[in-house]
């Protein structure tokens, strides 16, 4: 009996911290734009898809968390980008390594370690590239406004 309750307090616990939110990540982030063109996750690029791109396919597939000023959106990662592929800097809340100006596949001409989409960009009130705050949420996670 102690054993069970043992194990399902360990199980509760468990699905309880595999739902918390990930840490906070100040980056800066860019319009990824490329309507037409095809996502990592074989999506094609529509002018009102909500999604952003993160630097790492293990990202793929996951939802953020995405804070601007007083606002936030939830939404999908569906590509990988914005300049390297390979740069799971989150993992270790390190910095993104186009801020040192490394790129897996070319070189970063700016300091992003987001893409954000059409969008998402406008959605939160973005006019040109700036820093945002984003973390990984769980499915179906809600946002709360600030207060």
């Amino acid at each position: 009996m102690l054993l069970a309750c043992a194990a399902s307090a360990i199980a509760g616990w468990s699905i309880y911290s595999w739902r918390q939110p990930g840490s906070w990540q100040h980056v800066f982030a860019t319009r990824e734009g490329m309507v037409g063109s095809m996502t990592s996750s074989r999506t094609i690029i529509h002018p009102g898809d909500r999604f952003v791109a993160l630097p790492d396919r293990r990202a793929l597939g996951r939802d953020v968390e995405i804070r601007y000023g007083n606002r936030v959106v939830v939404v999908p990662v569906l590509d990988v980008g914005p300049w390297n592929v390979d740069d799971p800097y989150w993992i270790h809340d390190a910095r993104p390594a186009s801020e040192r100006g490394r790129g897996a596949y070319r070189t970063p001409v700016n300091r992003a370690g987001i893409d954000l989409s059409d969008a998402v960009f406008a959605e939160l009130g973005l006019r040109d590239n700036d820093y945002v705050d984003w973390r990984f949420v769980h499915r179906d996670y809600v946002a709360l406004p600030f207060l």
